[in-house]
């Protein structure tokens, strides 16, 4: 065999090389971009994981009232009328230390434990006491076998009367400097409602104030507003009112449709909930409408399959623990999903640990006690909530929101991520209005109708816009573009429709210039005669602006938008938005064109040129759908880019979650929601988890953006290919 010359083995190898090189990077950058996306789901799928949950054991132990469960689970505190207070370390049933002190035993009245670990007790003397449950713990000790429960009492209060039943208690705590606490407690006697309010260390009787009441109705539940102002009152008639004691007068009141058996707050305090003795289990609030509160019915849950006997709320986030005599739930009040049932083996009571995490019943007959684990790790996110409207708290009907964060703990989250979509689009499509035809006509120009000097000087500029970056463009947008335009808002409305009609005035007198001079002068140099056109357009918007301003809108455009058309102005709106995204997009849109639009053959503008069709003509209906692959690549691209900007929405925009299509007001977008909420999101927390699904959101748009363009790319290619 012939020998191969040593260079072309070389050549070989080196292109061996250069394939294996390509080849390599193409499937790195294929595989990156994927591990990226996987690495996305990975993070955002969690918040779709079902609760979970799972028996801890039982324990026997002495039949008990009510029952009070330690944040860790170690540990659970029984109320007995007969016993007082047990401790017991969980699951192994040790007693643990508990002092004598307290009401005298046997307790005629009490109310279970509440989360905070608070109970009324009236004694077998007939002293009333406030309990707190506290442990007493060795620093740093985490055995509850030596924690020792001491409970703090206060009170000890007479009573002129002893009630049938103690409804609820609200401590108010009082304000300046050595002030006691005061308690209000509402209870029921025989002849009706009646509540009190004294202070903890008060030494005269306790005298209890009826409420004056409607004598068809009949009292089951009561329970205290958030302030202990208001007393919120159900009835066997179905009736929920809204009452002032003082007066007993109905605040406002609203129909429950079957008899209600308990009342209880979701965290927070504004959320009442509101059990039927058929099983609907229900949330209220107090609305405001047309200057007068009303009771709502803003969440129905899944009905129960008994008589609802009592509430509690976890301490951590909305959800909260409803049960009957057969069976238990743990449902959130914000998406209203059901995060664990379990059925109840005889009447008893059931409690909820400060967390949530932890759910505890206590057999009335046996003395039984069942726990059990839920993880829940992201209750308030669902498939409904991110996508469909949701009935917050404060809110008078179902809305998108998007509100993480709020001053308080118990502030209810909002995670819609509707308003953040539809603010991508509107910022997106506000750019591209701006962008879009100033691009691809300044392309069009520069192609076939400017001089080659002309050329070379305005496609460089326009590439080298490229290069700014968006923070700068940013920067520039909310401290230089928004207070000027603010300032000149009539006058820059109105500048296209001034140059315009200067465009009209002058073209008549271009006409009769003479020839020759409109040869040397004129073709392919129109657009260095169109400076002085839109010069004189800005000086006599300038001039005109504020006389319009005062004769059509009273002096004020700001005012005669608000009054006319119900339209409040944002200095930093989605014009200015428009306005800064577009000259980051124009460069992109304009040389991608550009090209392309010089890529088309000469034979092509030629023959149209020769069958007397004028230069605008051919580029209009020859040259423009020859290289409309290539545009509307080019306009994919820049859509792209507009999509994914973060810096100048951020800085151009008030960058609030609305979600309307006024172009004087703002929006925020996908990206700079990332951007904004990312360094306050708690690691792999819910926030942190929504961020990521928003990110992999804005991954599907361009990844569907592009797919699409380049099949109408191919389709448009394969149209003109054969011109």
């Amino acid at each position: 065999m012939p020998s191969i010359p040593s260079h072309q083995a070389r050549a070989k190898r080196v292109d061996r090389f250069m394939a294996f090189t390509i080849s390599t990077g193409g499937l790195l950058i294929i595989g990156a971009v994927l591990a990226m996306l996987l690495f996305i789901l990975k993070e955002s799928l969690p918040l779709f994981i079902p609760p979970q949950s799972k028996s801890l054991g039982t324990l026997l132990a002495p039949r008990s009232g009510g029952a009070w469960l330690d944040e860790s689970g170690k540990t659970v505190v029984l109320a007995s009328p007969t016993e007082g207070l047990k401790a017991f370390r969980f699951p192994e049933g040790t007693a643990l230390p508990v002092p004598k002190e307290g009401p005298v035993l046997p307790w005629r009245l009490f109310t279970p434990p509440n989360p905070r670990g608070e109970s009324i007790v009236i004694g077998a003397d007939g002293r009333l006491f406030l309990g707190h449950m506290a442990w007493s713990k060795p620093a740093g000790e985490n055995d509850p076998s030596r924690w020792t429960l001491e409970p703090n009492w206060q009170g000890g209060l007479s009573l002129e009367k002893l009630p049938d039943s103690l409804l609820h208690f609200r401590i108010l705590e009082a304000g300046g400097l050595g002030g006691g606490s005061t308690l209000r407690l509402v209870a029921l006697l025989q002849d009706g409602l009646v509540w009190t309010e004294t202070p903890l260390d008060a030494t005269s009787p306790l005298a209890w104030k009826p409420i004056t009441q409607d004598p068809t109705l009949h009292p089951t539940a009561a329970f205290w507003s958030s302030d202990g102002k208001d007393l919120f009152v159900g009835t066997r008639e179905g009736r929920l009112m809204d009452l002032d004691p003082e007066s007993g007068r109905i605040l406002s009141s609203a129909d429950f449709a079957e008899p209600i058996q308990s009342l209880g707050f979701a965290l927070g305090q504004s959320s009442l909930l509101v059990g039927g003795a058929k099983g609907r289990l229900a949330a209220y609030q107090r609305v405001r409408v047309k200057e007068v509160f009303q009771l709502q019915a803003f969440h129905d849950f899944l009905r129960l399959d008994g008589p609802v006997l009592g509430f509690q709320a976890s301490q951590r986030d909305k959800r909260f623990l409803a049960w009957t005599g057969t069976g238990a739930v743990v449902d959130h009040l914000t998406t209203e999903r059901r995060m664990f049932s379990a059925h109840l083996d005889g009447l008893g009571i059931a409690a909820l640990a400060p967390r949530g995490d932890l759910i505890l019943h206590a057999n009335a007959d046996s003395g039984a006690l069942h726990l059990w684990s839920l993880d829940a790790p992201h209750p308030e996110v669902s498939f409904g909530l991110l996508w469909g409207k949701t009935h917050y708290e404060g809110y008078e009907k179902p809305e998108y929101v998007w509100q993480s964060t709020g001053g308080t703990d118990d502030f209810e989250p909002k995670f819609s991520l509707v308003p953040l979509v539809f603010g991508t689009l509107k910022g997106t499509l506000y750019a591209m209005l701006f962008a879009f035809p100033l691009a691809v006509l300044g392309a069009l120009y520069t192609s076939q109708f400017a001089t080659a000097r002309l050329k070379n000087a305005i496609k460089p500029t326009v590439e080298i816009m490229a290069a700014l970056p968006s923070v700068v463009l940013g920067f520039l947008a909310g401290l230089v573009i928004a207070p000027l335009f603010e300032r000149m808002a009539v006058e820059v409305f109105i500048y296209p429709f001034v140059v315009f009609l200067l465009a009209l005035m002058i073209m008549p007198f271009w006409g009769k210039l003479p020839q020759p001079f409109r040869n040397a002068f004129g073709s392919g140099r129109e657009v260095l005669w169109m400076v002085p056109v839109l010069l004189t357009g800005v000086w006599l918007a300038s001039l005109s602006g504020p006389w319009i301003e005062r004769l059509a809108m009273g002096g004020s455009y700001r005012t005669w938008l608000q009054s006319a058309m119900g339209i409040t102005y944002d200095q930093r709106n989605s014009i200015v938005v428009g306005f800064a995204m577009g000259f980051a997009v124009i460069p992109i849109i304009f040389t991608i064109s550009e090209d392309a639009l010089s890529s088309v053959p000469r034979s092509l503008t030629s023959a149209s040129l020769a069958c007397g069709a004028s230069p605008w003509q051919t580029a209009w209906r020859v040259v423009l759908p020859t290289a409309s692959p290539g545009i509307f690549s080019a306009t994919m691209v820049g859509l792209g880019r507009a999509i994914g900007e973060t810096m100048i929405v951020l800085m151009a925009t008030g960058n609030t979650p609305i979600m309307d299509w006024s172009p004087f007001n703002g929006m925020r977008t996908l990206s700079a929601n990332i951007a904004v909420e990312i360094p306050e999101a708690p690691l792999h927390g819910t926030l942190y988890r929504v961020l990521f699904l928003a990110a992999f959101l804005l991954f599907i748009f361009t990844f569907i953006l592009n797919t699409v363009a380049e099949l109408v790319r191919q389709r448009l290619r394969r149209r003109y290919e054969s011109i």
